[in-house]
Parts: structure tokens; sequence; C-alpha cells
């Protein structure tokens, strides 16, 4: 039987013993956005953003055995109100798959229909952390662009990878690659 003494301290230590691993894990696997605009134009809007972080050697490890890793990049717009939530205008997300192949030794980014092959991890990395003239939403009035907020965010789909990888990844925290929604400044294109 535990006694109240014993319950008080643990009650005491659970929220030092719940931040020190979290403090660790989160110096590892941080992604900060170095730079984001959301630009304004005629035929619509258009997002530029550069990440910075680092994959983990396990990342590393298991891409050279042939599993892919994804990254998202996703954006959303929305409309402040005082007198309620957000309304979200725009939401839309950017899928980039990076493998490696063994046989050719080479790197392959793919998004969409479209693909880059690199041949080292070195020079894909940071095609992978940026984001270039992305088309995130049709060309919309906005009469006081200070009534929006625009938000981009990183992270690694660790939900696309093989059912059999799931349950091994289950408490790695390396797999944990996320920025969490970061605010990015709207301008209007000249």
């Amino acid at each position: 039987m535990l006694s109240r003494r014993t319950l008080c301290c643990a009650f005491a230590a659970a929220p030092l013993a719940a931040a020190w691993p979290c403090a660790a894990v989160a110096a590892d696997n941080y992604v900060s956005l170095m730079h984001a605009a959301v630009m304004r134009r005629n035929d619509g809007c258009y997002v530029d953003a550069q990440w910075e972080f680092d994959l983990a050697n396990t990342l590393i490890e298991s891409l050279q055995r042939g599993i892919a890793l994804y990254f998202v990049c996703q954006f959303r717009l929305q409309k402040k109100r005082w007198y309620w939530f957000d309304k979200d205008v725009d939401a839309i997300e950017l899928v980039q798959r990076l493998s490696f192949s063994p046989l050719s030794r080479n790197y392959r980014l793919s998004c969409g229909g479209l693909s880059q092959t690199f041949e080292t991890l070195e020079q894909a990395l940071p095609v992978v952390k940026s984001v270039r003239e992305w088309r995130v939403c049709d060309p919309i009035s906005l009469k006081n662009i200070d009534d929006y907020e625009a938000e981009v965010r990183l992270r690694l789909d660790s939900s696309r990878l093989p059912k059999p990888l799931k349950v091994t990844i289950g408490g790695n925290s390396d797999w944990d690659l996320d920025s969490d929604w970061v605010p990015a400044p709207i301008a209007v294109a000249k």
C-alpha cells in the first residue's frame, strides 16, 4: 500500500520527470523556420519558406535501407475574427518523398509527378528544406491584409511508412520531426 507521503513526492516529481526527456528530444528533432513569406499576386498567393533541421542517424539509416521519408509542408490561411474562432479560408499541403535506391546509389526526391535525382543526401536535403514559388491559393480579394493570418508548417509524416515499420517506431522520438505552425507575413507583390 502506498503512503500519502510517497504519493505526494511522486506527484511533485512527475512534472520534472516528464519535462526532462522531452527537452532532450526537442533539441534533436527541432525544425526551425528560417524565412517565410506569402506573396499575393494577381494570379494567386505564393509561399517561399526556408527550414533548418538535421536528420537523426536512425532516419538516415532507414533511408539508406530503402525506406522512403515523406516530408509534408502545410499552409493555412485564416481570417481573424474577434467574435468567434478564426475562419479557415484556405489549407493545402505539399508532400515530398525522399528515397534512396541501393542499386544506383542515388537519392530521389519526388513531388507530385516530378522527381529529381541526387548523388548524395547533402545535395537532396537543401531542396527538401526550401519551398519556392509554391502556389497555395487562387487570387483572393483581401481588402485588409491585417485581417488575415497565414501559417506554415513542415513535418515528417510517419503515417505514410510501411505498416510493419510503424509498429517498430512506436516510441522512437527520432521520427517526430515537426515545426508546429509558424506565422508567415503576407505581402502584396508590386
